[in-house]
């Protein structure tokens, strides 16, 4: 466009050292004018796809920005809940290990007691001495 409009300002100046007619120098004139009309007319074009592109960038940005915030809050969520989960699991699994230690712990309490008293009914029996004190 700027060629142009520099070729048709060119185009007048000839024209005005000549001798032109004054019908030719208004045909300049008006083709220039409309030179620079549609030079305007794109440059408000281009502002105003800029200005609505921005605005879509803008939209787009923090929709993406409220989607990534919204994803990262049930993200937290599901950990804070499998977490939660997971120490409950934990104290089931630590109380049921306790209960069966305590279990077997009294299986071998109990079995030491029965094998001391056998020991003690045997040597007894052997040494001559009274079985009934093996109760103790």
């Amino acid at each position: 466009m700027k060629t142009k409009a520099m070729a048709l300002a060119l185009l007048l100046s000839l024209m005005g050292c000549t001798e032109s007619s004054e019908e030719t120098k208004n045909e300049v004139k008006k083709e220039m004018e409309k030179a620079g009309e549609t030079t305007s007319e794109a440059y408000e074009k281009a502002k105003e796809s800029a200005a609505d592109s921005w605005e879509e960038t803008k939209d787009a940005t923090s929709e993406a920005y409220e989607d990534s915030k919204e994803m990262a809050s049930d993200a937290f969520d599901d950990g804070k809940e499998m977490a939660s989960d997971a120490y409950d699991d934990g104290k089931k699994m630590a109380s049921d290990a306790y209960d069966a230690t305590a279990e077997k712990a009294g299986e071998f309490k109990d079995a030491a007691a029965k094998k001391a008293y056998e020991a003690c009914v045997k040597m007894k029996e052997k040494m001559g001495g009274d079985v009934s004190e093996c109760d103790d």
